[in-house]
């Protein structure tokens, strides 16, 4: 089954999963500490150790709006990147699948970047060819420049501030051509903490996997006078990697290698589990290659656990 061909509808909105690829990580990063004895019967690992993971982004198309969140590794050639991510990618790039459904670059609105790490705003900016200025010596040489060039760019200030000013820990992860030049020209919106997008779209911030993470909340406006256990008008949260699997978010002490702040995730996903649950959201997940979606709830332990959607509720593949 393609992971990524599904759509939902919330009345006027529909999000539509879309896919960059799969990359192939070692899966002690992915879990952390967790045991590998523990972690390899729900995601048994290849003979490297390497795990799968999606490199999912979604388009929602709302309020008049198309907005894509996070827009996976991009093409921009890059050495560590080629080393790091391994991108396996038979149907084609995040491009490809915009193209499949008859959207151009610029007819993008707005673009919500979770964070900043390589596998989620490398489409962010492509090589471009400059226009140059008489007598410069680079004239004409390819620079980067933002890919969507209609749209404007959303992103938590910390997490920028973070991004061009990494550490020996977190450089590996940040490459500045994916988004200083989103600065550059003016494109780039820093925010501070939650902060409405349009009508029926928030980001709200989640710490930990870094501290300017951020998650999206797509809740339209009509649909917000619905009772809380009412399915039609539950809110679609995405997750980002604040629980990049949806085993991280059943289970708070699971938390990858790569966060920075690992006690903050879960208190996050605490936080964010409580609120999942009371207002029957349903899920998505960035980087899950066998439970895209679902939905929380209490199983015959009384613990959480995420379930697939029932069978034709307001979605499409």
């Amino acid at each position: 089954m393609d992971t990524n061909a599904m759509t939902l509808h919330r009345g006027e909105v529909h999000i539509h999963l879309l896919s960059d690829g799969t990359s192939y990580w070692d899966g002690g990063g992915t879990f952390g500490l967790v045991p590998r004895a523990r972690w390899a019967k729900v995601l048994p690992p290849d003979e490297l150790n390497r795990v799968p993971q999606e490199l999912r982004c979604v388009l929602i198309e709302a309020d008049g709006k198309r907005i894509l969140v996070d827009c996976g590794v991009g093409d921009k050639p890059n050495e560590l990147i080629a080393t790091q991510y391994d991108v396996r990618r038979p149907r084609g790039t995040l491009m490809d699948d915009l193209a499949r459904r008859g959207i151009r670059p610029e007819q993008i609105d707005i673009v919500i970047l979770t964070h900043l790490h390589g596998d989620h705003c490398g489409w962010a900016t492509t090589w471009q060819k400059a226009a140059g200025r008489a007598g410069e010596a680079q004239a004409g040489a390819p620079t980067p420049a933002p890919t969507f060039p209609n749209a404007r760019y959303y992103v938590q200030r910390r997490e920028y501030e973070d991004a061009t000013h990494p550490n020996e820990r977190t450089r590996n992860t940040y490459f500045a051509e994916n988004f200083v030049p989103l600065m550059q020209h003016g494109v780039l919106t820093l925010l501070d903490g939650e902060t409405q997008i349009t009508p029926s779209v928030r980001v709200a911030l989640t710490p930990g996997h870094t501290a300017g993470h951020q998650s999206v909340v797509v809740e339209p406006e009509q649909r917000r006078a619905s009772s809380a256990r009412d399915r039609s008008g539950a809110p679609i949260f995405l997750i980002g990697d604040m629980a990049p699997f949806m085993i991280h978010f059943e289970r708070l002490p699971w938390v990858t290698a790569y966060d920075v702040l690992p006690l903050v995730t879960i208190e996050t996903k605490r936080r964010w589990q409580r609120w999942a649950y009371e207002n029957d959201a349903v899920l998505i997940s960035c980087h899950d290659t066998q439970q895209p979606v679902g939905r929380l709830v209490r199983n015959d332990k009384g613990l959480f656990s995420v379930i697939p959607l029932a069978d034709g509720e307001e979605t499409t593949r």
